[in-house]
């Protein structure tokens, strides 16, 4: 008994499906072969009348981003839907047979196009996709691929910086009166990307000159953690090193090339930093202008270091002024440390005497000691004032 019932679902199936295969076969020639359908005219049934098409954006993520060239690719889905007037029959006639599937060359489409392409401005022209006909005329015609538009860039936030994309959809064979669109947005499961994270989406409609075209926009952030690592942290290891140079003893010998070589780095990574962003970008990033500021810095702190080494060995400084204001800065620091330690000066004059020493000290190391002290708290409150104000900067943003 259940061998024959299970024959007997077998052969209704069988029979449904041929049968249905029939009927979709008899419906296609009806459509297709046996009428006066032309894909190349809109699908209007009066000549005025205005198609109304349905463009629902289907993103999926980003597939790369390259700030410098201002290019974003986008893998994203198109549901495009609209009524044709001309290809409608009654499910009854045909076994019941509700919808139709059928290439895309086989009815009229739109011929969907981007208004800022990076290279092709059709949209997914290399593919094909096969179109849905559902009995009461509605057509369903999704499509997906890559999207490749411009996008300019705005890096002021480096390494926090967010930008905003836009990707312009028209029927470049098609105008404003004779096809409108809508748009819609149905997000779909995103696929996350390694360095920029979606932070919004949207999609509206716009005019693009005689033509009715659909905008999607997107926002993104990049992830800034490896940009963190790999430049701002060397560069607040260099700008500590710059000031550190006041701390390396004159009698070594290496305060000149120790203050060229944070010169150099800071020059290298400067040129490397610039590589990675576009040439012409617009508003210029903080980061560019805290990176000019301290390569100054360590270029006055090499000059500096020049100085202090020939006030060490005694000589006077071509600059009386500069001479003068060192002078007196030694002559504050010994009175104050005289005012607090009446004692010092006597006790020193009498060591100094007793080792043969010319005077009660010497002149030229109470300078440097003072002039190095001063130079470095001003060039490291410099650096913290730098650093301080782009993390404000980056904050408000």
């Amino acid at each position: 008994m259940k061998g024959t019932v299970t024959l007997y679902l077998i052969f209704l199936m069988l029979y449904v499906r041929v049968n249905g295969e029939k009927y979709s076969s008899k419906l296609y020639n009806d459509l297709f072969r046996d009428s006066d359908y032309n894909r190349i005219i809109i699908p209007t049934t009066k000549d005025n009348d205005t198609l109304k098409m349905m463009v629902r954006f289907l993103p999926r993520g980003i597939s790369e981003f390259d700030e410098v060239s201002g290019k974003i690719s986008i893998a994203m889905g198109l549901d495009l839907r609209w009524n044709d007037g001309f290809l409608k029959w009654d499910p009854s006639k045909y076994g019941n047979v509700s919808h139709l599937v059928v290439p895309e060359d086989h009815v009229w489409t739109p011929m969907l196009t981007l208004a800022n392409p990076i290279d092709r401005i059709p949209v997914f022209p290399e593919d094909s996709f096969p179109v849905r006909i559902y009995s009461n005329g509605k057509i369903i015609w999704i499509r997906g691929g890559t999207v490749s538009i411009t996008c300019q860039p705005n890096v002021r936030y480096y390494p926090y910086d967010r930008h905003t994309c836009t990707a312009i959809f028209l029927t470049i064979d098609r105008i404003r009166n004779e096809l409108v669109m809508e748009t819609d947005l149905s997000p779909v499961i995103l696929n996350q990307n390694e360095e920029w994270d979606i932070v919004e989406m949207k999609a509206h409609l716009c005019n693009f000159d005689a033509y009715s075209c659909s905008q999607f926009v997107i926002t993104i952030k990049r992830h800034p953690e490896f940009s963190v690592l790999n430049i701002c942290i060397p560069i607040i290891c260099f700008g500590i090193l710059n000031a550190c140079v006041f701390l390396i003893p004159p009698e070594s010998g290496e305060r000149v090339s120790f203050a060229i070589t944070v010169l150099l780095s800071f020059a290298v990574f400067m040129t490397i930093f610039t590589s990675i962003l576009p040439k012409n970008s617009d508003p210029v990033p903080i980061l560019s202008y805290i990176l000019m500021f301290m390569m100054i810095e360590s270029g006055i702190i090499v000059i500096l270091t020049i100085v202090g080494l020939r006030i060490h060995h005694g000589q006077k400084l071509s600059n009386f002024s500069l001479n003068c204001f060192c002078k007196q800065l030694a002559n504050c620091q010994d009175k104050v440390k005289d005012e607090q330690n009446p004692l010092n000066r006597s006790v020193l004059s009498e060591n100094n005497e007793q080792q043969g020493e010319p005077g009660p000290r010497s002149e030229s190391w109470s300078r440097l000691q003072f002039f190095d002290m001063v130079c470095f708290c001003v060039s490291l409150a410099g650096f913290v004032v730098m650093v301080s104000v782009f993390a404000i900067l980056v904050e408000v943003s």
